[in-house]
């Protein structure tokens, strides 16, 4: 009985930890080409992004670099990334579950192989 509960146990946390990555990962996805749809790319005036007031007209768009970087590439890719492995590194320290996986087989023990 205790080894079904460890097994479900074990599922329950993978599964939560699987959930939990993919949100942020889709998440990261969505706002990088989102992101670098809207201001990486000129639209013309009469597209329906610059219409919603979604992305800056032609004539507005200007070239303004941030460390050496236009700004589409700094807040579109590079803070996602720092953002995602600060993330990561938080997820695994704190938010992942070090469960009991079973014992090992023995060195040398016959497999059945």
């Amino acid at each position: 009985m205790a080894d079904r509960e460890a097994a479900a146990r074990l599922f329950r946390h993978a599964r939560r930890e699987a959930m939990v990555v993919l949100v942020v990962w889709a998440l990261a996805l969505a706002w990088s080409v989102g992101y670098c749809y809207l201001y990486g790319y000129e639209h013309s005036a009469d597209s329906w992004v610059v219409q919603a007031g979604l992305a800056p007209p032609p004539d507005a768009r200007t070239f303004r670099p941030v460390a050496g970087f236009p700004d589409w590439v700094v807040y579109g890719i590079v803070l996602p990334w720092l953002a995602c492995t600060a993330f990561t590194i938080y997820f695994a320290l704190f938010g992942m579950t070090d469960d009991d996986l079973g014992a090992e087989a023995e060195e040398g023990a016959d497999r059945g192989h």
